[in-house]
């Protein structure tokens, strides 16, 4: 069987896992993996010292993404190392670590991290250096769950799908913690994009940053 064949065939095995890493080391592979995503926001991302540093501007509603040209994302692990900064406390400003899929029904289970507002780090008691972690799914059903992890440091996110009953369940991880669990109503046919962002989000504090706002994200794998 040709190599050409044998890709085929792994790609119409929905059940099939297709590996994919990227260290952002290389800008020309990180061309070849991933696109802007950051509809009318500057494009305010580049590879800096072997990590994709994403920036948000003061007093603005940037939302600044980038995407995987790959779509059939579905069953395995998604783990993202990412370097978690020192936000000003209650700026609306998220870094994101998701997957996504923009059908007639879109579906997004994803990391959210950043200071929060007022409500959230008062009811798990965050501290002066500790970031809010939303783990949530945001359709079918809706679910979320705050976490919160140390800033100024590097952190490693993880969500894990697999298949009960023809529809996904997920495992969200923090430092291979697991932290939360769903069953979803998402059928297992449907598959993601995934995305790295950072973006000045409203539900994420009580006022716009005062400052650039920037993330580190070391690495991101699927398999």
């Amino acid at each position: 069987m040709s190599s050409c064949t044998n890709q085929f065939f792994f790609k119409k095995n929905t059940l099939a896992i297709i590996p994919f890493s990227d260290d952002f080391s290389n800008t020309e592979i990180f061309h070849q993996n991933w696109k802007d995503n950051s509809f009318g926001s500057p494009k305010s991302y580049q590879l800096e010292k072997n990590a994709l540093k994403i920036t948000t501007r003061p007093n603005s509603k940037d939302r600044v993404k980038v995407k995987t040209k790959r779509k059939d994302f579905g069953i395995g692990t998604y783990e993202w190392k990412i370097y978690v900064p020192q936000f000003n406390k209650n700026d609306q400003c998220s870094i994101g670590a998701f997957i996504y899929h923009s059908g007639k029904t879109p579906y997004e289970i994803d990391f959210e991290i950043g200071s929060g507002n007022m409500i959230d780090r008062k009811e798990i008691k965050a501290k002066t250096n500790e970031a809010i972690v939303h783990c949530t799914s945001q359709y079918q059903p809706h679910s979320s769950q705050n976490f919160k992890v140390t800033t100024e440091k590097w952190h490693y996110f993880k969500i894990e799908l697999t298949e009960n009953n023809n529809k996904y369940f997920v495992k969200w991880y923090i430092n291979n913690v697991l932290v939360k669990t769903l069953q979803t109503n998402i059928k297992t046919k449907h598959k993601f994009t995934v995305h790295n962002s950072l973006e000045n989000l409203s539900f994420m504090g009580e006022h716009l940053p005062a400052k650039e706002n920037y993330v580190l994200f070391d690495s991101f794998t699927f398999k």
